[in-house]
């Protein structure tokens, strides 16, 4: 009986002092960790850490959001003076031509200003025209094709505004 307490306790000191080297590199491996995630604190805690970069996220996020609004002021600037309805109308400007290759396009900013583009198709040669618009009005007399892409134009106006 006096060999099996001998043996037993002979298997737990060597359990125990495996025991002892698993939590030794446990702990190292903690320590490690927590050296790294504290180099470069100083004499700072981990709490003042954390206020400051709240502190400095917000600055941040502000910082953020009024570079945004600005930006987006600028564009609603802008956005008046930029082409907002375009209408296309495709056709045959002449009989013996088909496949609608003609093309009349108008293009308007919010204040109705802009232009109407029409392109006439033959077989020996291609025309390209432009016609100014002044607050939906045109001084130059328009075609069938032209009056169309106007009004269709002027139309998206309606829409949008409904």
């Amino acid at each position: 009986m006096e060999k099996y307490i001998l043996y037993i306790s002979l298997a737990l000191s060597i359990g125990s002092i495996i025991f002892f080297f698993f939590l030794n590199y446990r702990q190292n491996k903690l320590i490690k960790k927590y050296n790294y995630f504290m180099k470069g604190l100083g004499d700072k805690d981990v709490e003042n850490l954390m206020t400051s970069y709240l502190e400095d996220l917000d600055k941040l996020k502000n910082d953020v959001y009024k570079d945004m609004n600005n930006r987006i002021k600028v564009i609603e600037r802008k956005l008046p003076k930029c082409v907002q309805h375009l209408a296309v109308v495709n056709y045959d400007a002449f009989e013996n031509v088909g496949n609608e290759m003609s093309f009349s396009i108008a293009a308007m900013d919010e204040k109705k200003n802009g232009l109407i583009i029409t392109g006439i198709y033959s077989r020996d040669n291609s025309y390209v025209y432009t016609k100014e618009i002044n607050q939906g009005k045109v001084k130059k007399e328009l075609s069938i094709e032209e009056t169309e892409a106007m009004n269709k134009a002027l139309n998206k106006f309606e829409i949008l505004r409904k």
